[in-house]
């Protein structure tokens, strides 16, 4: 059995997060499994990871810590030399600075990239040529997510994982959908849903003002926002300015996704950037109509009917938009996301042909 290091869970059960528990669900434990390294002081899903025999490292947060950083996970793979493959599941070139150690130590890199842009432009360009120097082997979830973390010189390198999912699990279900709006109260509603992390990258202003606009057309609408951030805050107090905040249920974070998706009528992701979203991935599971900014990679209409909204124009004609979607049919698009590899029972394989090319 093979044991890879993975270096990227946090507190926040976002893309990246959702993406690995899946791997590490899906992945013969006798073959290989992950251990976990993070510098935050918690992660989500710590107990399902300890029920898999993982381990769960922790290391000094990067900035002010940088040495310490350094030092305890140069310990660390000191003391393991099992892990001879370290797994980075980054968002911005910046994590180079960590990935400097295992280098150093002769360890071999993966290096995924989950993101299109990042507002730290600055600190990724200064990196980037380290991570390309550091990293064996690149892979990404998108070719936007390829081209901006690696550059269009590498592209021919890249190898192009799909953000995989257990497509049954988000399947459409009526009963799933009467049980869930009624536990809400929600049943006469009309729903948008969004899911993601209250953060400047997925202009929650913009989201805000959009549904206005879509309660001013249809007053019985209710936004479900689902999700936690450092601008929770500021948010449930923009709600309040603007009148709307009866109209939205802050859900926090939430582990029945699945459940929410089925209760909703339309998702919405309005962002300012994304690498290939696994929430616009699991809405197209579940059959429900997408509106997403044209600033997401077109790889995310897997299905053909994700519709793209660019964000130069008025919240009011996103809300005509949104609103056109309202008598859609929920039409199972599994078939479609399993020809197109996304989902969990053939993308394993992905993973063991990944690390076969490290015993060659």
């Amino acid at each position: 059995m093979k044991r890879i290091l993975v270096y990227g869970m946090t507190n926040n059960p976002g893309g990246i997060e959702t993406y690995l528990m899946n791997i590490l669900r899906s992945l013969d434990k006798d073959r290989i499994t992950f251990d976990f390294v993070t510098d935050f002081p918690e992660i989500v899903y710590k107990e399902e990871i300890l029920s898999y025999n993982s381990k769960v490292f922790y290391i000094p947060p990067k900035g002010k810590k940088l040495f310490k950083h350094w030092t305890k996970l140069w310990r660390i793979l000191r003391e393991h030399p099992e892990y001879r493959i370290v797994y980075f599941n980054i968002l911005d070139a910046g994590a180079a600075v960590t990935m400097l150690i295992p280098w150093m130590l002769k360890r071999r890199i993966i290096v995924h990239s989950h993101n299109g842009s990042t507002d730290k432009l600055r600190l990724h360009n200064y990196c980037r040529p380290l991570l390309n120097l550091f990293a064996d082997k690149f892979v990404a979830c998108s070719q936007l997510a390829a081209s901006f973390m690696f550059g269009d010189n590498k592209k021919d390198e890249v190898l192009i994982v799909p953000n995989a999912i257990d497509i049954e699990q988000y399947k459409f279900n009526q009963h799933k959908r009467i049980r869930t709006r009624n536990l809400l109260n929600i049943s006469g509603q009309f729903v948008v849903c969004h899911i993601g992390r209250i953060s400047e990258q997925k202009n929650p202003y913009g989201l805000l003002k959009i549904f206005k606009e879509v309660l001013v057309r249809k007053p019985d609408s209710l936004l479900l926002y689902i999700g936690s951030g450092e601008l929770e805050k500021e948010i449930h107090e923009y709600a309040v300015n603007i009148g709307i905040k009866d109209k939205i249920y802050f859900m926090g974070k939430r582990k029945d996704i699945p459940e929410l998706l089925c209760a909703s009528d339309v998702f919405l992701l309005p962002s300012f950037y994304e690498g290939l979203p696994i929430v616009g991935i699991e809405a197209q599971a579940s059959a429900l109509p997408c509106i997403l900014s044209d600033t997401i990679s077109k790889e995310i209409d897997i299905t053909g009917d994700v519709i793209f909204c660019s964000l130069n124009k008025s919240p009011g004609e996103w809300a005509n938009v949104i609103l056109n979607c309202q008598n859609a049919k929920r039409i199972s698009n599994i078939n479609k996301l399993q020809e197109r590899g996304y989902s969990l029972k053939e993308h394993s394989e992905t993973y063991y042909k990944l690390l076969q090319f490290f015993d060659t």
